[in-house]
């Protein structure tokens, strides 16, 4: 909180700002010039419904040293987004705020979204993820099948040891991407990402629960 406190006392000062359904953008660091943060919050808005965006407070945009520490390009932590303003393109920073939109969405529809489906979904797929990888050679400890809670061990196996170039190959028509494949939480923004800006009915194939869970969500009122 006292982070969120004090960046929020120094956003006073930014000039740079947008709105996103309500939602201030503040701009603490230049983003490269052909980054068009209009265009990215039109396209977010006309996407994502304000229900899912609740639990988002505002949103800072530059150099962060949590995000350093962490060696990540955006967090989302006590109703704040922080993002890097170190983005390719436009496609690349809309991804990165709805995957922390997503993380923002757990926290507020916890118990709808993880009521056992989507759980039972994200073991299974780790189950046979762990065969594939079991045939490919790689050395992984049984826990990897039902552990849903982020690892560091897990993440830098996959990662680091598999690499998600190759990850990414394996995981075709079971995952969305490789990185939905490191906990529990990130298989559902990674899928949520794909609900929103990618291949709507290849997610309904092939991750039924969390397409039907944010379905669901989308319908419902207020």
């Amino acid at each position: 909180m006292l982070w969120l406190k004090e960046s929020f006392e120094k956003s006073k000062k930014l000039k740079d700002s947008y709105s996103l359904n309500g939602i201030q953008i503040y701009i603490k660091d230049k983003l490269p010039s052909n980054i068009d943060m209009k265009f990215v919050v039109n396209y977010i808005s006309s996407r994502v419904p304000m229900r899912l965006m609740k639990g988002v407070d505002v949103i800072y945009v530059g150099q962060f040293e949590n995000l350093v520490k962490k060696d990540v390009n955006a967090m989302y932590e006590d109703g704040a987004i922080y993002l890097t303003n170190a983005q390719d393109n436009d496609m690349d920073i809309i991804d990165d705020l709805i995957h922390e939109i997503a993380h923002a969405a757990e926290r507020e529809y916890t118990s709808y979204i993880y009521n056992g489906a989507i759980e039972k979904e994200f073991v299974g797929k780790r189950k046979r993820l762990y065969s594939v990888l079991k045939a490919e050679g790689y050395e992984i400890s049984p826990t990897f099948r039902i552990k849903l809670e982020y690892d560091k061990d897990i993440d830098q196996f996959l990662y680091k040891e598999v690499g998600y170039n190759k990850l990414n190959n394996l995981v075709i028509g079971l995952l969305p991407s490789a990185y939905a494949a490191t906990s529990l939480r990130e298989y559902f923004a990674i899928c949520f990402e794909e609900y929103f800006m990618g291949d709507i009915q290849y997610l309904k194939k092939i991750s039924p629960a969390v397409y039907y869970t944010i379905e669901s969500l989308t319908e419902m009122e207020g």
